[in-house]
């Protein structure tokens, strides 16, 4: 991150969340990510055989000044007469005076193999950024009158600016009954957005997630998932499992943690399906870093609908149980 950019967050008092080793806050952190895979992997579109809608809401750090706000909606579906999947999403991310918002579309290629399906996938994203000035306060500043912003250093503004470039990624899914995951990578050209007397870079991500299935007794499932980000420097890992019973209600647990040895957080999660279309989950999140002392948790909650019905013509792909249809 540019040195810049530290100076708007020390000045916004965001610094605490740098220092905590949010490396990864460049781009909005969810806690449910298997719900929707698209987010990250545009290999995933269309996987869950019919038009499939998720939004998502998320409060990060409760109570902290200039806390993290994610909002995003994606929508995607198979298009079977190309053997291809097709996606759009939209996302706005707040972090204190910083707000960076993305309108992405996804495709990918599915080839199917027996009862499995491999998919390989792009996407384009339109990366737009923007600075409330009026946010920011520096140790020599003037700020008396609250109608004047003046903070004594050139290179910060004292209104709101504003601009955009357009970042690229890839990834490879596959799926299967037993097995399903992915390797993918966000922002491949690390696309630069330009302002006045300093350039913001958005780093390159890369992205695993794999997530199995298993038969407990006659009602449940249990689904163990691993979920691994990373810039080439640092590392975020997620570790976690949920159970479901009978398709409909499920709860599980997950560690999220930083580099092997910072812990971030516990996450709890737990949801139900609301009719055979829309379900509903939410996640909370137990604070293990410092952080812990300033706020009280991290709340998420997703809505997911699925059309549960063909579209088009073509080749559809093999019936796959799948474990995230009813969630």
């Amino acid at each position: 991150m540019p040195a810049m950019l530290k100076r708007l967050f020390l000045f916004s008092g965001l610094i605490c969340c740098l220092v905590s080793g949010l490396w990864g806050q460049q781009f909005a952190q969810y806690s449910m990510p298997w719900l929707d895979p698209v987010q990250f992997n545009p290999a995933y579109a269309g996987l869950d055989n019919s038009l499939s809608i998720t939004g998502t809401y998320r409060t990060q750090w409760t109570g902290l000044d200039g806390q993290p706000i994610g909002q995003r909606v994606s929508a995607h579906l198979p298009v079977y007469y190309l053997s291809s999947g097709f996606g759009v999403e939209v996302e706005l991310d707040q972090i204190g005076a910083r707000q960076l918002n993305r309108f992405g579309v996804s495709y990918n290629y599915q080839l199917v193999r027996g009862a499995s399906v491999w998919s390989l996938g792009v996407s384009a994203r339109m990366m737009q950024l923007g600075m409330d000035g009026g946010l920011l306060r520096t140790p020599n500043g003037q700020y008396e009158d609250l109608n004047t912003i003046i903070h004594n250093d050139d290179l910060l503004p004292a209104g709101s600016v504003n601009n955009s470039s357009v970042a690229f990624g890839a990834g490879l899914y596959y799926q299967s009954d037993r097995l399903e995951g992915g390797l993918s990578a966000r922002n491949l050209n690390e696309a630069v957005i330009a302002f006045p007397g300093f350039d913001y870079t958005l780093k390159r991500e890369y992205h695993a997630f794999f997530q199995a299935r298993f038969d407990v007794l006659r009602n449940w499932e249990v689904f163990p998932m691993v979920y691994a980000v990373s810039d080439g420097l640092q590392h975020q890992t997620t570790v976690g499992a949920r159970a479901r019973f009978r398709e409909n209600v499920f709860g599980g647990a997950a560690y999220r943690g930083y580099s092997g040895t910072t812990s971030d957080a516990v996450v709890l999660t737990g949801g139900l399906s609301i009719n055979d279309k829309l379900s509903v989950a939410y996640a909370y999140d137990i604070t293990l870093s410092n952080l812990q002392t300033v706020q009280s948790g991290s709340h998420e909650i997703t809505l997911k609908y699925n059309l549960r019905r063909r579209i088009g013509a073509g080749i559809p792909p093999p019936v796959i149980y799948y474990p995230r249809a009813k969630e």
